[in-house]
């Protein structure tokens, strides 16, 4: 019983940062005002590493806080980055080539800032901030074979004009390897100064800048960051995790009709202004849809957000972006 209330608990944990925000896709009309403009770039400290094992999810509140400490030590003893970094400099990069943006150095310090306000206050020299936040990210144990694991990783982008604290785009992307293959052991993302677990969250992350960069900034191929080989199978490292590369000669996105499982509603993008309160909006709900599962289903996907309407199609595991609730103000 008290390993089913945890698994809940973690995703919850998982999910948090981005569960609240509206899904925003850049617009032609804010693509094309982007030319020139000045874009500030932030970051923040990572969110708790969640080392979920059989064991942990059995002491309830201290079960979590258990999982929260090993994980966190794990993470800084072997020196796992942020997937945050990779989604930001990448899809910074793309901004600026596709869009003709000049991106100001990376903040310095990290900050506690979320809202747009806070945000567009924090960076008045620029004419956007561009903003990339992990959700959560964690590991957790299989339900029906507690010795194999599966890697969790979710991460918001927001873009923000700052004149008029508005959010220009929003988009969450969660990813996680379910269905990735043979699941590794806890062992096995341990060993080597966690090497597995380093490739995999980094592989993660690639995946959401794949995502984010046709979804939410509607990349051309040109300018679209793709999988290195290095990162394309998330449970077999290669080489050491390469940078991604814009690809010129790649194919350009899809427009073919979304298939069964997909659906797409227009967001209509709306001004925040501190205090405010966010009128309703459409939301966007699009999955990628999973492959076959080839390991046992785990408790519960993750990351995910918290226990409010689910979006009206969901995958097993692969990436995708949700449709999240709005509650007012951003």
């Amino acid at each position: 019983m008290h390993r089913m209330v945890w698994v809940g608990a973690l995703l919850l944990v998982v999910g948090q940062a981005a569960g609240k925000e509206k899904m925003i896709p850049l617009s032609a009309q804010d693509a094309e005002a982007l030319r020139g403009k000045t874009v500030a770039l932030t970051q923040h400290e990572p969110p708790s590493f969640m080392a979920m094992t059989a064991g942990k999810a059995s002491f309830a509140l201290f079960g979590a806080a258990a999982m929260a400490s090993a994980g966190n030590e794990l993470v800084r003893q072997n020196g796992v980055a942020d997937p945050a970094g990779l989604v930001r400099d990448q899809l910074g990069g793309a901004l600026g080539q596709a869009f003709g943006a000049q991106l100001l150095p990376l903040d310095a310090t990290p900050t506690k800032a979320v809202k747009p306000a806070e945000l567009a206050r924090l960076h008045a020299d620029a004419d956007y901030v561009l903003d990339v936040r992990s959700g959560g990210w964690n590991y957790a144990y299989f339900a029906t074979q507690w010795g194999r694991y599966w890697v969790g990783y979710s991460v918001q982008v927001m873009l923000v004009e700052t004149a008029n604290k508005r959010v220009v785009s929003n988009l969450a992307c969660a990813a996680n390897t379910i269905n990735d293959g043979e699941p590794p052991t806890r062992e096995a993302l341990h060993a080597d100064q966690a090497r597995l677990l380093k490739h995999v969250t980094a592989a993660l992350g690639a995946r959401c800048v794949q995502l984010l960069g046709r979804e939410q900034f509607r990349l051309t191929a040109a300018h679209m960051p793709v999988l290195p080989p290095a990162l394309a199978n998330t449970l077999r490292p290669g080489t050491a995790p390469a940078t991604l590369i814009a690809a010129t000669d790649a194919p350009a996105p899809s427009a073919e009709p979304l298939t069964v499982g997909e659906q797409l509603a227009v967001v209509t993008p709306a001004e925040v202004a501190d205090g405010g309160t966010s009128p309703p909006v459409q939301t966007v709900a699009v999955v990628e849809q999973a492959p076959v599962p080839t390991a046992p289903q785990p408790v519960a996907p993750a990351p995910a957000p918290p226990a409010d309407p689910a979006p009206a199609a969901t995958g097993s595991g692969g990436t995708n972006w949700r449709q999240w609730p709005t509650r007012g103000g951003l």
